[in-house]
């Protein structure tokens, strides 16, 4: 039987199985940022702490819904409209959001915060072990994490609490959870103020996202878009470490 699209709060007991997954999911990025970026940025003990997270953003929802929720991976296919709607909306807004961001950098004075940081974000970098391996870094955080992202955040994350709540509180807590990690890292980059209004962007990006997986039953277009604006936060990265 296929998964509908618009559901309505689920029957204790399997609700409180639901809960059982997600919440970890919401805090665990949360938890685990502070130890990567903020109490051991640059150890042994951080790369850990970032390895691991990732690979329970892996294959937490993927064992969390075949053996507690019991329930099969394979959600109701879209249809080629869908995908085709869901990748053009993903572009156009990925798009949008890069010329936003090339627009607050060059005529604002988040510019001027950006530049007056670039030591800061240098430091970050060389400490994540990136510095040297920008590009190749680049790459593979725009397509991949990003696909890891949708994955977790969109597919799991907000596929399980909109069983649970109503929709638009689902998009708000789920966005909210995947801006949160988000705030601890740009904290680290940036002053507080601007790693906020970043955060707050992010989600922003995060409920779009979670509206369009909703809308049209595919991560084509989230994942795409995502990975357009992770493009874009890299092509701003290059001109302050490397054209100065």
């Amino acid at each position: 039987m296929t998964e509908p699209l618009l559901h309505r709060t689920d029957p204790h007991p399997h609700a409180t199985r639901r809960w059982a997954v997600v919440l970890p999911a919401l805090l665990l990025p949360l938890s685990a940022s502070f130890l990567y970026f903020v109490v051991f940025p640059g150890t042994a003990i951080g790369h850990a702490a970032y390895s691991s997270v990732k690979v329970f953003e892996l294959l937490w929802p993927a064992i969390a819904t075949l053996f507690i929720l019991r329930e099969p991976l394979r959600r109701e296919p879209p249809g080629v409209i869908a995908r085709r709607h869901s990748l053009l909306e993903g572009t156009l807004f990925g798009l949008a959001v890069v010329a936003l961001m090339l627009l607050l950098k060059e005529f604002t004075f988040m510019g001027t915060l950006m530049e007056q940081s670039a030591g800061q974000v240098r430091q970050r970098v060389a400490d994540m072990g990136m510095l040297n391996h920008y590009i190749l870094a680049a790459l593979a955080i725009s397509i991949a994490h990003a696909a890891l992202e949708e994955w977790y955040w969109r597919w799991f994350v907000f596929g399980n609490l909109r069983h649970l709540l109503r929709e638009r509180t689902a998009h708000v807590i789920a966005a909210t959870g995947f801006a949160a990690h988000h705030l601890v890292v740009t904290s680290q980059f940036f002053p507080f103020g601007l790693a906020l209004f970043l955060s707050v962007s992010v989600g922003i990006g995060g409920a779009f996202w979670s509206w369009q997986y909703q809308r049209h039953r595919t991560l084509l277009g989230p994942w795409f878009g995502h990975m357009i604006v992770d493009f874009g936060i890299f092509w701003v990265g290059y001109g302050l470490l490397f054209s100065r």
